[in-house]
C-alpha cells in the first residue's frame, strides 16, 4: 500500500488484511497507513527484509510482521534472514516467514524458532499440479 485510497479499495473488495512494505515506506507512512487501516477494521501485515527495516518500522498499528527472505535488490533468497530476525520481533505481533520455503522441514524449523505463519508461493507454482503439491507438503508437516 502506498496510498490511503488503496486501503479503501482493499476494504471495499473485502480484504481482511493489508500489506505494508517497509522498504518503500517511511516510518510515518507505516504508522499512518496502519492506523487508517485499523480504523477501517483491517489487520495490518508489515513486511521487512532486514533488521534496520524492522527496527525503524515497528509501531502499535500493526498486527503481524513478515520477514521476506527474498532480497529485492537481486532476488536472491536466504532463509537465514528469518532465523536472524525472529527473536527481534516483539511477541505481541504474529510472526510470518515469507519466501525461500521449499520443504516441510524448513516449516518445522521456523515454527520451532517462533514463527506463526508462512508465505509459500513460488515453490508450488513451479509444479504441474500446485494443489496436489500443497496437499503433499502439508501432509508432511
Amino acid at each position: 500500500m502506498i496510498d490511503e485510497y488503496q486501503i479503501l479499495e482493499a476494504k471495499a473488495w473485502g480484504a481482511d488484511i493489508i500489506l505494508l512494505i517497509a522498504a518503500i515506506l517511511t516510518p510515518k507512512q507505516i504508522s499512518d497507513y496502519g492506523k487508517f487501516a485499523k480504523d477501517l477494521g483491517l489487520n495490518v501485515l508489515l513486511e521487512v527484509h532486514n533488521l534496520e527495516e524492522l527496527e525503524r518500522s515497528i509501531c502499535p498499528n500493526l498486527d503481524a510482521i513478515g520477514v521476506n527472505n527474498r532480497n529485492l535488490a537481486d532476488f536472491t533468497v536466504d532463509i537465514q534472514t528469518s532465523f536472524d530476525l525472529v527473536n527481534k520481533i516483539p511477541d505481541e505481533f504474529l510472526k510470518i516467514s515469507e519466501s525461500a520455503i521449499s520443504n516441510p522441514q524448513t516449516i518445522k524449523e521456523l515454527k520451532a524458532a517462533g514463527f506463526n505463519g508462512f508465505l509459500i508461493g513460488e515453490n508450488f507454482m513451479k509444479t504441474d499440479d500446485p494443489g496436489a503439491s500443497i496437499r503433499e507438503f502439508v501432509a508432511e508437516i
